[in-house]
């Protein structure tokens, strides 16, 4: 209890750090009136083609689960959609765990190879954003001090991401001398929880000599181009529902996006109120000028995420009620998640 009580006032006070950044000299004004001036349409517009989105990310998803084991469209659906929104509302990125332990089944699919298909999907992710980022900043040639850190950021992000892929290519080669050596890396600490430990790296480092084979793999990699070019269109869409920003356009568009999603790697609140805001505006200041950004820019900010959150939302409670994935299942491997932690 003391640790979730640590994690969710760490998590606010970086939540409120981040709110005070992205509300700061805000335009009172222009932000109502681009409020007043925004369409039913466009968020519908907009809803739609977020539900695209999520779509291709859970069965993109479950090209990686394949060779694990047999998932129903149904369950996979389920798990998909209420492991997102358990990641977007839990704080400090702890939903990560969700989806897999509400993909798992016993004798089929456990849960530490199922997490390895999404620390796949992470680095993968993180290395294609920081590097969009980093080639896109240096096309366009932007400069100044607000560019060189968001160039500076990229290349720390994707530099961390690419030692974390290495890590996983040699405990891939190496299976049980990594298992080996972390059990005696723990083991003065706990015998018991050495062996624990190890085993459960054992079967994760399993899950990745999962990994599809070349061709479920090159399905993998078309299927996140197709899922960050349909995110990338979204937020270009959106660009058209307000009036200061109409002349923006897919350059643009795929900038905010990989500035966007190199800032949600830093864990934060609840929501990812806060650091959401702050970098969708950083990602318009390399193109618009400051009146603009904080009237326009931060109500595109707001209504971007809040239609984001509200689709996850929306989908994750559909499925926990209707789908495979129960309240009552949902509540009891967050359980088994706790009880595992403690031992």
């Amino acid at each position: 209890m003391k640790r979730v009580l640590v994690n969710l006032v760490a998590s606010l006070a970086i939540g409120a750090l981040f709110v005070w950044l992205a509300a700061r000299g805000v335009d009172w004004n222009g932000l109502r009136h681009a409020f007043a001036s925004l369409g039913w349409l466009h968020l519908l517009g907009y809803f739609l083609i977020l539900s695209a989105v999520q779509l291709v990310r859970i069965f993109r998803w479950g090209i990686l689960l394949r060779p694990l084991g047999a998932v129903s469209t149904g369950k996979l659906l389920a798990a998909g959609s209420v492991g997102i929104m358990a990641l977007i509302l839990l704080p400090l990125r702890l939903g990560e765990f969700a989806r897999p332990l509400l993909v798992a089944e016993r004798g089929r699919i456990r849960a530490s190879a199922a997490l390895a298909t999404v620390v796949i999907e992470r680095v993968v992710d993180a290395l294609a954003m920081a590097g969009l980022l980093a080639i896109m900043l240096f096309v366009l040639g932007s400069d100044g001090d607000h560019a060189r850190s968001l160039r500076l950021w990229a290349f720390i992000i994707f530099a961390g991401f690419l030692a974390v892929l290495l890590l996983l290519l040699l405990a891939y080669r190496f299976r049980q001398g990594t298992a080996n050596w972390f059990r005696r890396l723990l083991r003065p600490l706990s015998p018991r929880l050495a062996g624990r430990a190890a085993s459960m790296l054992d079967s994760f480092i399993g899950g990745l000599h999962a990994l599809p084979d070349r061709r479920l793999l090159a399905s993998f990699l078309g299927m996140t181009v197709l899922y960050w070019g349909l995110s990338g269109l979204g937020l270009v869409y959106m660009f058209r529902a307000f009036e200061p920003l109409a002349r923006l356009g897919p350059v643009e568009g795929f900038t905010v996006l990989s500035v966007l999603c190199v800032g949600l790697m830093i864990p934060a609140g609840p929501g990812m109120i806060g650091n959401f805001h702050y970098f969708v505006k950083a990602g318009l200041g390399l193109f618009v000028t400051g009146p603009v950004l904080a009237g326009a820019g931060l109500a595109y900010a707001i209504t971007v995420h809040a239609m984001q959150l509200g689709q996850q939302v929306v989908w994750g409670l559909f499925f926990l009620f209707t789908g495979q994935v129960s309240a009552g299942n949902w509540l009891l491997l967050s359980a088994r998640q706790q009880q595992d932690r403690q031992h």
